[in-house]
C-alpha cells in the first residue's frame, strides 16, 4: 500500500516503506532501543535483525489523508514490560513527526500506536492504543 495524492502536477505516491523506514529508525533511538519493536496488529514480533527493515512491516502501517489533508499514520509495536509506554512512545511520535516536517514541511494530524503485546518471558498479547496528535504548523 502507499499514500497517494492527485495534484494538479499529477500523481504523487509515497510507499509505506519509505514510513516504515522512518519508523525503524525511531526505534533505534537511544530512548526506544530494547525497549519496543515493530509488530503486527496480533501482536507478532516483526523485524528479528534490527539493522535490516523487514518489508513485511509496511504491509502492516495505515497512512492515510484526514479531511484536511493532513496524514494520519497507525501502526502497531510491542513493549518492553516495566518501561513507561507513555514516555517511550511519545520519544517514537515526535521523532516520527520530526521526520514528516523534514520530507513533506508539515507535522502529521495524528500518529495511532497500538501496543499489541509486552515482551517480558514471554510475549502477552495487548489491546492498548496510544494517541498523538499535531497541531499544523504550515
Amino acid at each position: 500500500m502507499a499514500l497517494t495524492k492527485q495534484t494538479e502536477l499529477g500523481e504523487i505516491s509515497i510507499s509505506n516503506m519509505v514510513f516504515a523506514q522512518i519508523i525503524f529508525e525511531g526505534m533505534r533511538l537511544p530512548e526506544c532501543r530494547g525497549k519496543i519493536w515493530p509488530a503486527t496488529p496480533r501482536g507478532r514480533q516483526i523485524g528479528i535483525v534490527p539493522k535490516y527493515i523487514d518489508t513485511e512491516f509496511s504491509m502492516y502501517i495505515d497512512v492515510d489523508f484526514n479531511e484536511e489533508g493532513r496524514v494520519e499514520l497507525e501502526f502497531s509495536v510491542i513493549t518492553l514490560f516495566g518501561i513507561s509506554i507513555k514516555r517511550t512512545t511519545k520519544h517514537l511520535a515526535d521523532y516520527i513527526a520530526d521526520a514528516f516536517v523534514k520530507y513533506s514541511g508539515r507535522k502529521p494530524a495524528a500518529i495511532t500506536i497500538n501496543i499489541a503485546g509486552v515482551r517480558s518471558r514471554h510475549k502477552a498479547r495487548r489491546n492498548t492504543k496510544v494517541v498523538y496528535r499535531y497541531e499544523d504548523n504550515g
